[in-house]
């Protein structure tokens, strides 16, 4: 019998240290993952610029509207809410019951549905998107974690255990200093350069005009004496792009006379049809054709999976597949250096990643935007004078 009570005692005793570091393992993911969170909705709310990497995935993601559930919520606003809700429950369990069955079973819901959402995002962002946000990814990762950690903590229900209402220094440590280090962490992300965005600080040509921007063969839509002038440095190939260029040729067209678009090629090496693609469009370009392959091409929301599917694409414009893929073979052809020379432009001017917009106009300062605020700026007080008429 005394055996028998030493055993219950020991296994008693194991499965309680083992629900407070499983506890203490869940309250660090969740603040792991309110920084995460935290983070991407300051990139939404104030439009802040995250270190993201060479490949600037974060942007691209975070245009796409799979970023907002229905279209109007962001995603990042979601995963925070539900990172507080991780980190209540698991201060509560601390501050009572670790293994409290009520308390664990609304985190262990809460964290299936919120890992499997969170996979299938990433599911969107490899597969459809063709971007990777490190911000994004880490969520994910931290809530097949938290599903994981839950279900071991779930094993331990039904056990005995103390409750206690005063935390142990190890916690006390935990509960205090992770919302400190979360409030000066995002503190720092909040304090990154905000709009205009895109551009590198090292740029050579730091105050871009007209003359610096636009030549006599720039590929141009609209008005060629229109007031307003949008030049756009794109990737054919970019989801970004091809979800905010049709966008702004839209607004063009309904502000015929007032605004003209100007298109530069900054093919990036991370879609690897991007530079193909801008040389077939400057084949259009001789053509007149141009906006017709641009259009072609974006109008396929995502990249492009072949050198046929491109010259399908230049064909269904009334180009000849057979007279482009000869051009290509010519290294010396004259297409070659016209993309070049977009993108050292773009490079001399600051563009680091696609798409970037300038904004010119007489009289007023050339400004930049991003995907998201691109339009929101063009629809700003500063240019409704102009374009109502009255400027």
């Amino acid at each position: 019998m005394a055996l028998s009570s030493n055993l219950d005692q020991s296994v008693t005793y194991t499965h309680a240290v083992k629900a407070i570091l499983l506890n203490r393992i869940l309250l660090v993911l969740s603040f792991i993952g309110l920084f995460v969170a935290g983070s991407l909705s300051l990139e939404m709310y104030l439009n802040v610029v995250l270190p993201c990497g060479p490949g600037h995935g974060c942007a691209v993601v975070a245009s796409d509207p799979s970023s907002r559930l229905f279209g109007i919520l962001p995603v990042a606003y979601i995963g925070f809410a539900g990172y507080i809700l991780f980190a209540g429950l698991a201060i509560a369990r601390a501050l009572t019951v670790v293994n409290d069955r009520k308390l664990v079973q609304i985190g262990f819901a809460a964290s299936v549905g919120g890992a499997i959402y969170s996979v299938y995002l990433q599911y969107l962002s490899f597969f459809h998107i063709h971007a990777v946000c490190p911000y994004c990814l880490t969520s994910a990762i931290t809530m097949v974690i938290t599903v994981i950690a839950y279900a071991m903590l779930n094993g331990t229900v039904g056990n005995q255990e103390s409750p206690t209402s005063d935390l142990s220094k190890v916690d006390t440590w935990l509960v205090t200093g992770l919302p400190v280090v979360l409030v000066l962490g995002l503190a720092m992300m909040a304090s990154n350069d905000r709009a205009p965005r895109n551009l590198a600080p090292n740029a050579k040509i730091k105050d871009p005009g007209v003359n610096d921007l636009v030549t006599k063969d720039s590929k141009v839509f609209g008005d060629i004496d229109a007031p307003i002038t949008v030049v756009e440095f794109a990737d054919l190939c970019c989801p970004a792009c091809q979800k905010t260029s049709p966008q702004v040729k839209e607004f063009v067209m309904q502000h015929m006379g007032k605004v003209r678009l100007v298109f530069k090629d900054f093919p990036l090496s991370i879609h690897p049809l991007g530079k193909l693609t801008a040389t077939v469009s400057e084949c259009a370009q001789e053509s007149g054709r141009f906006w017709d392959f641009a259009m072609g091409i974006m109008g396929l929301q995502r990249q492009p999976e072949s050198v046929d599917e491109v010259l399908g694409v230049a064909k269904s414009c009334g180009l000849k597949p057979d007279d482009i893929r000869k051009r290509l073979q010519d290294p010396k052809d004259p297409v070659y250096d016209r993309v070049a020379t977009d993108l050292n432009l773009g490079h001399a001017v600051g563009v680091e990643s696609t798409p970037t917009f300038f904004i010119l106009a007489k009289s007023f300062k050339t400004q930049t935007a991003g995907p998201r605020d691109v339009l929101t700026l063009l629809n700003s007080d500063t240019y409704k004078p102009i374009l109502t008429g009255n400027g």
